[in-house]
């Protein structure tokens, strides 16, 4: 079936001896067993979907982990002065969060640096740790970055300071052997095969010297700035990222940090609080500062027990963050996305207006409008600086290395679906033309899968509660996609100038809410509101609360006429 966005839409198949065999064997419905079989759950993972998941750390005989907590515990014993050095972005600042509360808990000596996106640059900044590094500094730790500063580690090393590693991305360099690293990309096998972000490695390693140095600080605290790393950072929702979400998610009510009362206070956010809120509401504040001032002020938030300057910091992000907004609008409105619908390539998307700061999530909104890579760039000083946001089936690491072995860029990040770059005016057009090679390359791309039809649902429909064992949803565990059949649209209304609201009727006069975010001229959204007659459509499943009231409503993905 093709869609009126230009996409060839097909259901997965699968062997429905084996979704009815997982449906005897372990008591679920024929429908979650089919969503189960395609996510390619393991043994383990099925078994957790009826239990409630009980905090652990996975990493009590990780060498990296125990060689990690034995160099703390003896900085921690004689009270030595402790610099953490983290990112800019929501990952890099939990991580930080966490161990300066930590620290500061138990009366040890720290302080924190965090990079200025527009005058220090993605990662360690060799000008501004000599220019900030303290006398008696017995350890740096640098967190969400750091895995490729050989130059900057020996520096420290020289002058007898201690290095501490706790990253996710991709290694590039070779790794001295008696480096302080926790990195799952260093031996993945030990990471039980999946990337794991910086503010759940730092999490499960604070756990330990928690344990060890047996005190009595509040570990949900963390547990929830695990989860904002995790989600914001698109890690994959699967094994212990899924474990550590779903447990953060149940555990809102153990939340006892100040900043983040404040700011759900801010946000109106007196109940359980959901993946999406964190995705949408949650990490775009955290993140606003970064992108657009300084990311220290979202550190301040998350450390600071003043509650007259919390209250003051979380005034300001709400400042920044409507004007990052803004500022993303009006970027986005600079793009002509009908070009893209119908044709095989990557978004690749040059523009000396778009605003450095969020280059990230015009990227990333471009990804999730046309289901394909997304890659944005603007000029920064003499280079340009350009953002990726990838899809499942288009994995960045190893174009990352093409692009840099081809000397394509300058210099580039991250890792498989999200990353960064610095590229020459000049390698432009040479750059797009090997991306988008390689992408012709890359499997699957032709056809887009839902995963099976489904009538509206009935308020009491068992859906709903299969849906919220497979939560929270992210990469490698994504929302389901259903065809809906035979529906018309009424009541349409218009949001925000960005987004398609309208019932949805089906062949039996049952309706059903739906919602399509930023369909406001797009094919979708022309057709929502002037299309009168029967059409089907692919979209998820969601619920959400209004007005202390709980509400479905299907999010449309595409229509098929």
């Amino acid at each position: 079936m093709i869609s009126v966005s230009g996409y060839k839409w097909s259901e997965r198949k699968l062997n429905n001896r084996i979704i009815e065999k997982i449906s005897v064997d372990n008591n679920l419905s024929y429908d979650l067993s089919k969503l189960i079989l395609d996510r390619n759950y393991s043994l383990d993972e099925i078994k957790e979907l009826e239990n409630k998941f009980e905090l652990n750390n996975p990493f009590f005989n990780n060498k990296d982990f125990l060689k990690a907590k034995n160099l703390l515990i003896k900085i921690i014993k004689k009270k030595e002065l402790v610099l953490v050095y983290g990112d800019y972005d929501v990952d890099g600042v939990c991580s930080t969060a966490i161990l300066v509360n930590f620290l500061n808990y138990i009366k040890n000596p720290n302080y924190y640096l965090i990079p200025n996106r527009f005058n220090d640059g993605y990662g360690p900044n060799l000008d501004l740790i000599k220019k900030n590094l303290k006398k008696n500094t017995k350890i740096v730790i640098f967190v969400d970055c750091g895995s490729n500063s050989t130059k900057i580690i020996n520096f420290l090393k020289k002058n007898n300071i201690e290095v501490l590693i706790i990253d996710h991305h991709h290694i590039i360099n070779k790794l001295a052997s008696n480096l302080n690293i926790i990195n799952p990309m260093k031996n993945p096998k030990d990471y039980m095969g999946q990337n794991i972000c910086a503010a759940a490695l730092t999490f499960y390693l604070i756990n330990f010297l928690n344990n060890e140095l047996k005190k009595k600080i509040n570990i949900y605290d963390f547990l929830f700035f695990a989860l904002l790393g995790t989600i914001c950072d698109l890690m994959p929702l699967r094994h212990s990222n899924k474990h550590i979400s779903k447990i953060a998610l149940n555990k809102f009510n153990k939340i006892e940090n100040p900043g983040i009362k404040q700011l759900l206070n801010f946000l109106s956010l007196k109940r359980s609080v959901s993946y999406t809120d964190i995705s949408y509401s949650i990490g775009p504040m955290i993140n606003s500062p970064g992108r657009l001032k300084d990311a220290k002020l979202s550190v301040e938030l998350l450390c600071s027990k003043n509650l007259n300057k919390i209250k003051k910091i979380v005034e300001e992000i709400q400042i920044l963050n409507a004007k990052r907004k803004k500022i993303e609008n009006f970027c986005i409105n600079l793009i002509d996305l009908k070009k893209y619908e119908n044709n095989g390539e990557v978004i690749f998307e040059e523009n000396e207006l778009f605003h450095e700061g969020i280059l990230g999530i015009i990227a990333g909104k471009l990804k999730d409008k046309l289901n394909r890579p997304a890659f944005v760039i603007t000029e920064s000083f003499n280079f340009y600086k350009g953002s990726i946001r990838s899809t499942g089936q288009f994995k960045l690491n190893n174009l990352l290395n093409k692009l840099l072995n081809f000397k394509l860029i300058e210099s580039g990040g991250g890792h498989n679906m999200a990353a960064g770059f610095v590229v020459k005016k000049e390698n432009l057009i040479k750059l797009k033309e090997f991306i988008n090679a390689e992408y012709r390359k890359s499997k699957k791309r032709d056809t887009f899968y839902y995963d099976f039809k489904k009538l509206l649902p009935k308020n009491d429909s068992s859906i709903f509660n299969d849906l919220k064992k497979l939560e929270p949803f992210g990469y490698d565990n994504q929302q389901p996609l259903f065809l809906f059949e035979n529906l018309k649209s009424i009541k349409t209304k218009i949001i925000n100038n960005r987004h398609v609201n309208c019932i949805l009727k089906n062949r039996e006069n049952r309706s059903f809410q739906s919602i399509a975010f930023d369909a406001v001229n797009t094919s979708i959204g022309n057709y929502l509101v002037n299309y009168k007659k029967k059409f089907s459509l692919i979209g998820t499943i969601d619920q959400y609360f209004w007005d202390g009231k709980k509400k479905n409503q299907i999010i449309i993905k595409d229509l098929l006429i």
